[in-house]
């Protein structure tokens, strides 16, 4: 992209160049120092970890716990409905 935006953007005033091109520059450098930090295979490692964990259920809320308990007895009350008719 540099060497594209060299060619391309030549004729502009150098300053649009200069920038684009040490943008590009630390962008690069900036990849490097973060790829050179980061262990791919203890990231890979965790992530088959989590995977094999067994999914613990969270805590209901009073307020899920009393919704879910209202719509069991609607569904009973559809069904009850359907039974008389």
């Amino acid at each position: 992209m540099p060497i594209v935006f060299l060619g391309v953007l030549n004729s502009y005033p150098s300053g649009l160049n200069y920038y684009y091109f040490l943008a590009n520059m630390l962008t690069f450098a900036q990849q490097f120092l973060i790829k050179s930090m980061v262990d791919d295979e203890k990231i890979h490692k965790t992530l088959q970890d989590n995977k094999t964990k067994p999914v613990v259920e969270k805590k209901k809320s009073r307020f899920s716990a009393k919704l879910e308990d209202y719509m069991r007895q609607q569904q009973q009350a559809q069904i009850q409905q359907k039974k008389n008719k």
